[in-house]
């Protein structure tokens, strides 16, 4: 294991807790991550010989959700760090919400990583936007998948693949919305019709 570039140290010099650059060091150790070098704060730019320990991180499994799906994965926490529902985390480059924790057996609310069995997580950087198409005399349900804050508005034409249809009203939890435009995440259901495109011969 190479050694950091930075570490947030307690600078012995100036006191304050910042971003210490890394001019040499190495990493060691079988059961916790040690760290022995020279480093110098950000602060005051004194340089110091420090030597840290930290317990290695632990592989935690995670049934992340998206869709209709669900799919078996892991994300390492260091083993004293808090888990809590409704924690946000990155896993990659995606971004998730803590929905479930299991600990010895049994749902609870948050714990340390090292007593957690699974996680449950669901993916908050897309939203799936419900939108019921007019075809004629039959609707269609279509799903367009948006970020979060993504705005869609009363009016605009939507690409759904094959077809094209314009949103003519927009339900929130709390209205129904014919003109103006709303956050995906805010939306339960668009209604909208075909297109029709003109061809010119």
């Amino acid at each position: 294991m190479s050694a950091p570039s930075a570490l947030v140290l307690k600078c012995p010099n100036c006191g304050e807790v910042v971003p210490h650059r890394v001019l040499r060091g190495k990493i060691a150790g079988k059961d916790e991550i040690v760290f022995e070098g020279v480093v110098r704060c950000s602060k005051c730019d004194a340089i110091s010989n420090v030597v840290t320990r930290e317990p290695k991180p632990i592989v935690v499994p995670l049934i992340l959700s998206w869709l209709d799906r669900s799919e078996k994965t892991s994300l390492e926490f260091s083993p004293d760090e808090d888990v809590a529902i409704g924690e946000e985390l990155d896993l990659g480059d995606t971004r998730i919400a803590v929905t479930a924790i299991e600990s010895a057996g049994r749902r609870v609310g948050a714990t340390k990583a090292k007593a957690v069995d699974t996680i449950w997580a669901k993916r908050i950087d897309q939203v799936r936007v419900k939108f019921s198409v007019n075809k004629g005399n039959r609707t269609v349900p279509h799903d367009v998948l948006a970020a979060p804050d993504e705005e869609f508005e009363v009016g605009e034409i939507v690409d759904l693949g094959k077809d094209r249809a314009v949103v003519h009203h927009i339900r929130t939890r709390i209205r129904t919305m014919r003109q103006g435009r709303v956050r995906a995440d805010e939306i339960v259901r668009m209604y909208g019709r075909i297109v029709r495109e003109r061809t010119s011969r």
